[in-house]
């Protein structure tokens, strides 16, 4: 009789070539595909035992009975999963000295490592074949899938309930590494990873305690949740097996069973400890010649604190399950793990509160292109994620763990490298290094052999990272930018508190990227000659469902230092500031409502498609909802901050009440396209702006005289449409040091302005005579428009922004580094002095 479906399906997952034989109806060209085997398993999963029964190989198979499943409950899938690490730690129990005294096979002739015994084999046929006699649909990775197959003689029927009202082991933090995975899980973004037998050298030579048994289980490519099996558990509980197991967002548990019982029935958990400042530090390894140079690095890292000391751990699975339970600060390991050795653990250590990565830093990759962690991996327990920052960050500055990212074409010994390379920035979406290969076929360099990327480029913020990348020997530069919002911090909070920024910050990478590689973007810098990084590569992967899941990276131009380029901690240069005016006059007048641009049908599509219908990072619908109504608490707060250099103006006690009387009418007034009612009438002043002309946009560049001064534009994601004087108030308020404002250097910049962009209105086509563009915006409208644009910049300060205020001195270097990329509102009190003031006048003028 031929085998029931379960069966069939289980056979299949691990041996495709036996589809040939138990469905000789079927295509041959099928049987040695596993895409082929897996649509087959999915489609007749579901057949009932009867019609299974009588199907004699002939004729072909009829249609499922049901539909397959399309999603998974959890914690049942969990318990099954519990049941099964427990099945498969018997069975290896159970083998312990048959499988040890018997033939032992060697995947790599002459690695103790790579041992194979009988106890592997059997494990994995049993944990594989019980999960698919339970789940047929399930994708499974596991470390034997080519040495066993899956029997349903094999199959234990695996419990679903073993977490009903389980009392879980919350972290001692109070916080795991990630968020509580949904409760039905989409079945096509499950994958289990299985290794039978974790440590089977140790198994082999008698270190028992070191063996184990691993199901984890990625979810979108990220460990959620696992079971680790100990076959043979230190019996302080008087178990024959235990099974340690966690969910991220809920914490972890322990199962076991007695020698003479089957019975699965609860466990205590091992008391945690949770690393403090000040704990000495204790570092896990194998006993590898390979990891000994990570090793010795950790002991220069860390001497300052006493040096660490070293357990020799054996088996991936034990050293993190050590870190787990805060047995271990840190374990470090060798690039010859895979992903079944690291998943389940990981999943653990994340319930936890602790962090697992590769050398340099960034998470490990499920993804079944690469099945190694070629990278190596650092996990650290809850408490000590500075610890782990602190070696990883060491490990990006050492020349020999770099040696592994030699594969990609990194150059180690790069001249401009004295602080390391931020090799966990080059990246691609996927996670995996980008190479020599990559960054010369998208600059158009045909002689590169290798490239750095030095640390001292590196720019990491709150929503972003970047650095700079280096071809070897060519020189040429590029601006690399990578985004992945699930790995970024801050995004994971506004993910908690403010979920509509995020989907706001998805379209602002979109915008950038469709403004850089627009015919827009390349016709502004031909024609009115602004510098703006030229777009070599861009990829885009926005999740609108699921903003946190979004990516994107982008390669750019760069404005680099070799090239002369420079930033400024503020603009106190008045040339340097009436330059950026032109730049920015040049940019407004080109796209100015009825200029030339607007002929060009095409590219008028594309870029009204492409950018915000109403731009600008201050827009109140792109802000904290009601931010509008949260100044004159913002102000009862925040001023304390400047209390010595504001407590003694006429408007200290009374300016936040004032401002929030007229904040949500100047919102609607700076950004008019936001507003049905109000753009038609302003459709006549409408033109394309920046929307964040900060100061950490803008490059300078001086002739090789020193007589003219070049200004470079960067940072597009908050650009579209709206009104220049909004964008000029931004500019003036957040770039511009106030002693340039001051004493009537604020007007004198104005008339700048609005003289260049009048000149330059007639350039482009906007206007035909400077009397006509005089009458179309006259300096008197400008000045109202930036007027009401400076009140709209004073609401976000006072209600949002002014948390972040840090005083700097100009003549602290330390200080201006560190806040180079603040706003002058957040690191200059002097600037705030100036722009509360303003606010007051402007309030004044207009009876408020």
């Amino acid at each position: 009789m031929v085998r029931p479906p379960a069966a069939i399906a289980a056979l299949l997952i691990c041996n495709p070539g036996a589809l040939a034989f138990h469905l000789p109806s079927l295509p041959s060209t099928m049987a040695p595909s596993n895409d082929a085997t897996r649509r087959v398993l999915r489609a007749y999963s579901s057949l009932s035992d009867d019609v299974a029964a009588n199907y004699d190989g002939g004729a072909p198979l009829p249609p499922p009975a049901a539909a397959p499943l399309q999603s998974v409950n959890r914690d049942k899938l969990l318990s099954a999963l519990i049941h099964a690490a427990h099945y498969g730690s018997k069975t290896i129990a159970s083998l312990s000295t048959e499988a040890r005294s018997g033939a032992i096979q060697f995947k790599e002739e002459g690695d103790a490592r790579s041992a194979l015994t009988l106890a592997d084999t059997s494990a994995q046929r049993v944990i594989v074949s019980s999960i698919l006699g339970k789940y047929p649909q399930l994708n499974i990775v596991g470390e034997e899938d080519e040495t066993v197959q899956a029997d349903p003689e094999f199959s234990e029927d695996l419990r679903e309930d073993l977490l009903e009202g389980y009392d879980w082991t919350a972290p001692l933090s109070g916080k795991s590494n990630g968020e509580e995975p949904p409760e039905e899980l989409d079945l096509t973004k499950v994958v289990v990873y299985v290794d039978p037998l974790d440590g089977t050298r140790e198994f082999v030579e008698g270190r028992l305690d070191n063996v184990q048994s691993l199901v984890g289980v990625c979810y979108k490519g990220v460990p959620i949740m696992g079971a680790v099996g100990l076959p043979f558990p230190d019996n302080k509980g008087g178990n024959a097996t235990e099974v340690v197991f966690g969910i991220v967002g809920k914490g972890i548990g322990k199962v076991g069973s007695k020698v003479d019982s089957d019975a699965i029935v609860d466990c205590a958990v091992p008391e945690l400890r949770q690393y403090a400042e000040g704990d000495a530090i204790c570092i896990s390894s194998g006993d590898s010649k390979s990891v000994m140079p990570a090793i010795d690095l950790a002991e220069s890292t860390f001497a300052p604190e006493g040096g660490i000391t070293r357990q020799i751990v054996g088996a991936t699975g034990n050293k993190l399950l050590r870190v787990v339970h805060g047995d271990t600060t840190l374990s470090i390991m060798h690039d010859k793990t895979s992903l079944w050795d690291s998943a389940a653990p990981t999943a653990l250590l994340h319930a936890m509160g602790g962090k697992v990565t590769d050398y340099y830093g960034e998470p490990l990759v499920y993804n079944k292109k690469q099945l190694g962690n070629k990278l190596g991996v650092v996990a650290s327990a809850s408490g000590a994620r500075h610890v782990h920052d602190r070696m990883t960050q060491a490990m990006r500055s050492d020349k020999v763990t770099l040696s592994f990212l030699e594969m990609y074409g990194l150059n180690r010994e790069c001249e401009h490298s004295s602080e390391g390379h931020c090799v966990d920035i080059a990246r691609d979406l996927e996670g995996y290094p980008l190479s020599t290969e990559y960054f010369a076929s998208k600059l158009g360099v045909a002689d590169a052999s290798s490239y750095s990327c030095p640390e001292e480029g590196a720019v990491r913020g709150l929503m972003s990272n970047a650095c700079r990348v280096r071809l070897h020997p060519s020189g040429d530069t590029a601006f690399y930018k990578r985004i992945v919002f699930e790995h970024l911090e801050h995004a994971q909070v506004k993910k908690r508190t403010a979920p509509h920024k995020l989907v706001r910050d998805v379209k602002s990478y979109k915008v950038e990227s469709s403004f850089l590689a627009s015919k827009a973007c390349k016709q502004v810098i031909e024609t009115a000659g602004l510098r703006i990084p030229k777009c070599y590569d861009a990829e885009l992967q926005p999740n609108d469902a699921e903003p946190i899941e979004s990516k994107f990276s982008v390669l750019l131009e760069d404005f680099a230092p070799t090239d002369g380029w420079t930033q400024r901690w503020l603009l106190r240069d008045e040339e340097e500031t009436k330059a950026t005016l032109t730049v920015l006059a040049k940019m407004h007048a080109f796209f100015w409502n009825g200029s030339s641009f607007w002929k060009d049908s095409e590219a008028a599509k594309e870029l009204e498609e492409g950018v915000w219908e109403s731009a600008g990072y201050v827009q109140p619908n792109l802000q904290t909802l009601n931010q509008c109504k949260d100044v004159a608490a913002g102000w009862a707060t925040r001023k304390l901050m400047c209390q010595k250099e504001l407590e003694s103006t006429k408007f200290y006690d009374n300016l936040g009440e004032r401002l929030e009387s007229v904040a949500e009418e100047a919102g609607r007034l700076a950004h008019p396209f936001a507003d049905n009612e109000l753009a038609a009438s302003y459709r006549k002043y409408r033109t394309f702006t920046h929307g964040d002309p900060k100061q950490a946009n803008l490059f300078f560049r001086y002739s090789s005289d020193d007589s003219e001064v070049e200004v470079g534009l960067i940072d597009f994601q908050w650009a579209g449409f709206g009104l220049a004087a909004t964008d000029i108030a931004h500019f003036l308020s957040a770039a511009v040091h106030a002693d340039l404002l001051i004493d009537g250097g604020e007007a004198r910049l104005l008339r700048h302005y609005h003289d260049e962009l009048q000149k330059h209105l007639i350039a482009y086509g906007a206007f035909s005579s400077l009397d006509e563009a005089a009458k179309g915006f006259e300096f008197d409208t400008f000045i109202d428009q930036y007027e009401t644009a400076v009140l709209d910049m004073c609401r976000l300060v006072i209600a949002y922004a002014w948390s972040r205020f840090e005083p700097v001195d100009p003549e602290d270097e330390e200080g201006c580094a560190r806040t180079a990329n603040k706003n002058s509102y957040n690191k200059s009190t002097p600037n705030v002095v100036f722009l509360m003031s303003r606010c007051d006048e402007i309030l004044k003028s207009r009876g408020v």
